[in-house]
């Protein structure tokens, strides 16, 4: 991507030409906001139009390099409508453009057949873009890079630098120089820094580090993004059962890894399965959404039908239906914060399993100090408010202490449970807990009630 150093990248009004340009097929004007601007810009600016529009801007990009970039800052769900009526020779000719790891994405979005196709034809990088198939997507395998900087432990730092020299158009970044011996292993790296720094002929295994921060193939991305964000790496590398490096995954990767995990747990808590595309029909978008209010009706139904076995107390004093909405809000939100903070510290890594039972004895401790607070106000309330049934305060001063601590403790255990069974714990909040904690709260709130009113 060399791109123009005095180009402006695009801002909202310039989005807004862009999409009336497509809309009227001003192709001659179009090519003049492509001169301008970045491919990073064409490619957001894409995402605010029709599957159609996003088309026909497209074709009108006449520059290759530059239409491939585009595709490659494209949303998968973009890039697969971009490149879905172009023919094999279209799609190669970008493939051929791109870096390994970003034609991997392409070819991954691909039907089968097409994909064979591609591959068979391409030229250059198939055996990279193959081998970057064959792990899943979201490892460390999958996010890798082949493309890496490497020189032999026998090697010196100006051999180190003309070697750079050479093969600097092949290598899309470089941030170490990975030393390896014999045999392929990895047994060192270095910084530029340190090579640039030091005398032409000190030999690498001078100035490399040995003890190397290294992952698997196989290991998760959100892994991955937690070794590069506490160790403060600029890339890690990806080394096999026998210590031979396979490839790089950079910061830039982890960036796009942490932002696309982060949509992702805010879609789940909200009870989204998935993510949904920017564009879709309506009933596509209302189907990705139904299943957990499917599951908040069933919460709802129990709840009513909870409700219904105290339908003697509350006839008796029916003053307790009013305080029903205050326990159920306030288990809710308590639970959906616990179970926030908890999936907050699973993602970060601040919270391990060993670890669990002492967060969530915490949690529990945190749920006794806001009950006492919360139950103190709500009961002196209720007293107040009903002075001739003095119970029914201290029904909803108990009720409120308890359905605070159980939904701590809930909210803390669900997001463990979940990441314990292999799932993402963030499917734990949302509707999920707030559906569980409710039935809790109402339990406990018309089962204390009975009991004071001396109805049990």
């Amino acid at each position: 991507m060399n791109r123009l150093s005095g180009e402006h990248p695009l801002h909202v009004k310039t989005e807004g030409l862009l999409r009336r340009l497509v809309r009227r097929d001003a192709a001659a004007a179009l090519k003049k906001v492509f001169a301008r601007s970045r491919p990073e810009d064409i490619a957001a600016a894409m995402e605010h139009l029709t599957w159609a529009e996003q088309r026909r801007l497209y074709r009108v990009i006449d520059d290759q390099d530059f239409a491939a970039d585009v595709v490659s800052f494209l949303s998968d769900v973009s890039a697969r409508e971009v490149t879905r009526e172009m023919t094999e020779e279209q799609v190669r000719g970008i493939v051929e453009r791109m870096d390994p790891e970003h034609a991997t994405d392409l070819v991954a979005l691909l039907p089968g057949e097409l994909q064979d196709k591609v591959l068979q034809e391409m030229e250059d990088g198939a055996e990279d873009v193959r081998q970057l198939l064959s792990w899943p997507a979201d490892t460390a395998g999958g996010l890798m890079s082949p493309q890496v900087f490497r020189m032999p432990d026998t090697g010196t730092c100006g051999q180190a630098i003309a070697l750079l020299q050479q093969e600097h158009e092949q290598l899309a970044t470089v941030h170490y120089v990975y030393v390896l011996n014999g045999r392929d292993q990895l047994v060192g790296v270095t910084s530029l820094r340190s090579l640039l720094t030091s005398s032409p002929g000190t030999p690498l295994t001078k100035i490399m580090t040995r003890e190397v921060i290294t992952v698997g193939p196989r290991q998760d991305q959100e892994e991955v993004a937690r070794f590069v964000a506490r160790y403060d790496l600029l890339a890690v590398p990806v080394v096999d059962a026998g210590r031979r490096l396979l490839g790089i995954v950079t910061v830039d990767d982890v960036v796009d890894v942490v932002h696309a995990e982060l949509v992702e747990d805010m879609l789940l808590m909200a009870g989204v399965s998935g993510e949904p595309p920017a564009q879709g029909s309506v009933v596509a978008q209302g189907r990705r959404r139904a299943g957990w209010l499917t599951a908040t009706i069933v919460g709802g139904v129990l709840a009513s039908e909870a409700i219904g076995m105290f339908d003697d107390t509350l006839r008796q004093f029916a003053m307790l239906a009013g305080f029903i909405p205050v326990v159920m809000g306030m288990g809710g939100n308590v639970g959906i914060q616990s179970a926030t903070v908890a999936v907050r510290s699973l993602a970060t890594g601040d919270l391990h399993i060993r670890g669990a039972w002492s967060f969530v004895w915490r949690e529990a401790r945190i749920g006794v100090v806001l009950g006492i607070g919360f139950s103190t106000v709500l009961g002196i309330y209720g007293w107040a408010r009903y002075p001739e049934e003095p119970m029914i305060g201290a029904s909803v001063a108990a009720s409120t202490m308890l359905a605070i601590v159980l939904a701590t403790v809930t909210g803390a255990l669900v997001p463990i449970g979940f990441q314990r069974g292999g799932a993402d714990p963030a499917i734990a909040t949302g509707p999920f807990v707030t559906t569980l904690v409710d039935l809790l709260a109402i339990m406990v709130y018309l089962n204390i009630a009975r009991m004071l009113l001396g109805m049990g």
